[in-house]
């Protein structure tokens, strides 16, 4: 990577502000570190569930939100689905990452459904957080909507074998 892109992206993480939701108080004592001391991101605020955060965002926006799928009475999952809907007052195209220390194949993709930007699987570790936070300043997705999806573009690879009219080849088709 250039310099000059490299010092563009350590400016727009240093100005970031992350929102960290989860249940335990050490694990976001823990993700609060990595993120301002070893990430080197400006602001950190925290919640103890999806309502919290809610709230939280409303007051301050944030540009980033990282998200327990397992809390109550709002996860991570319905967290995300709320701000893609619309939730008043939260800029429903805030990135939203969603981590689960269970992180099942269903859970997966009901955070994709509900339209996560990115799921994480804990334990988390610095340098797993630390790549999947540059990956939305340096290749942001566009976002998509259609009749029962609003979120990130879920395709993340661009394949040059498309040349026709139609996206998929034949009926039933997931590429």
């Amino acid at each position: 990577m250039p310099v000059h892109n490299m010092l563009y992206q350590e400016e727009r993480i240093s100005r970031m502000r992350v929102m960290v939701a989860d249940p335990f108080n050490q694990l976001r004592d823990l993700i609060r570190d990595i993120l301002l001391r070893g990430i080197g991101v400006g602001q950190v605020y925290d919640a103890q569930n999806g309502q919290d955060a809610l709230k939280m965002v409303r007051e301050v926006p944030c540009d980033v939100i990282i998200a327990d799928a397992g809390m109550s009475p709002i996860g991570g999952i319905e967290l995300t689905r709320r701000i893609r809907e619309g939730e008043e007052g939260v800029d429903p195209f805030t990135p939203v990452i969603v981590m689960s220390g269970h992180a099942s194949v269903g859970e997966i993709l009901a955070a994709r459904d509900a339209g996560a930007n990115d799921f994480v699987a804990k334990p988390l570790s610095a340098k797993i957080l630390d790549l999947r936070l540059r990956a939305l300043v340096d290749r942001p997705r566009p976002f998509v909507r259609s009749d029962n999806f609003f979120g990130p573009d879920r395709r993340r690879h661009m394949h040059g074998s498309y040349h026709g009219r139609e996206r998929r080849a034949r009926e039933g088709d997931r590429s």
